[in-house]
Parts: structure tokens; sequence; C-alpha cells
């Protein structure tokens, strides 16, 4: 299984600003008021839409993988180590991006809709963001179901 959540916000925002950069440095570069430094940054910003412009996560029979953008940004975990998945509401705190706290990790470029992960032996927690939390909570539970009764 694999479910995609593109970060719209983050792909608009980053587009503006870009544009915004660009049309400054062409019109202050002639004056020499600093628009080279705003030309030379634009690729920055360019690098990091596409690191988080989406989240894909893909499910097989072993393992949870999930990628960030383009996929210089991964991240996996052994459905044998996994207890249980649960779809859940992020708050306003758990943010977007990449984030820690103190027993939870969270994955997600976009809305609030989670899928919680839950660990064997550990009060860790993993939340997935995704547009789609019951169905992929539910086909992680059945995948280590499936996988129990091997």
């Amino acid at each position: 299984m694999e479910t995609k959540q593109t970060g719209w916000t983050i792909i608009i925002v980053f587009a503006i600003i870009l544009v915004t950069f660009i049309l400054s440095a062409v019109l202050l570069i002639p004056k020499g008021e600093g628009g080279v430094f705003l030309l030379a940054f634009s690729p920055v910003l360019l690098l990091v839409m596409l690191l988080f412009y989406q989240l894909t996560v893909k499910i097989d029979h072993e393992t949870i993988k999930i990628r960030f953008g383009i996929g210089l940004i991964r991240k996996s975990w052994k459905l044998s180590a996994i207890e249980g998945a649960a779809p859940v509401r992020n708050n306003f705190f758990h943010g977007w991006g990449i984030h820690y706290t103190l027993n939870t990790e969270v994955y997600n470029v976009s809305g609030f809709s989670a899928v919680e992960l839950s660990f064997r032996n550990s009060k860790r927690k993993v939340r997935i963001g995704t547009s789609e939390p019951e169905r992929l909570a539910g086909h992680i539970n059945r995948m280590l179901e499936k996988n129990e009764r091997i």
C-alpha cells in the first residue's frame, strides 16, 4: 500500500516567496541594493520546497517506509517492532515537518490527520501525517495480524 500527502500550503507559500525573491532581485540588481543576495538565496528556498512538498508512506510485508519530497529524507520501521496503529488528530503544536517531543516523533506536511504507531516494549510513539488515517491504520493493523499468524 502507498499513500501520499501533498503539502499544498508549503508549495504555495514557498512558490510565492521564491517568485517574490526573484522579481525583487531582478529589480534591485541594477540599483546595487542587495538583489544578488536574494537571487543567491532562491535555490535554498527551492531545495527546501522540494524536500518537504510531499510525504509518501509505503507499507510492505516487513516495513513501513516514509519519504519526504524528492526522497532525500527517509525513515522506516519494521512491522515486527510495531504493536498497533490508530488514526489520530494532531494539534497545532505538532506542526508540519519533522518534530520530536518527549516520547513522540511527528512526520507531517499538511493538515492534522495522522496515524499513530505504538511500539512493543516501549512508550515511544510515531505520528505519520496522512489524508487517509482510517485506511492507513486499518491496513497496518491487518498487516500486523497477518504477520502474527505466520
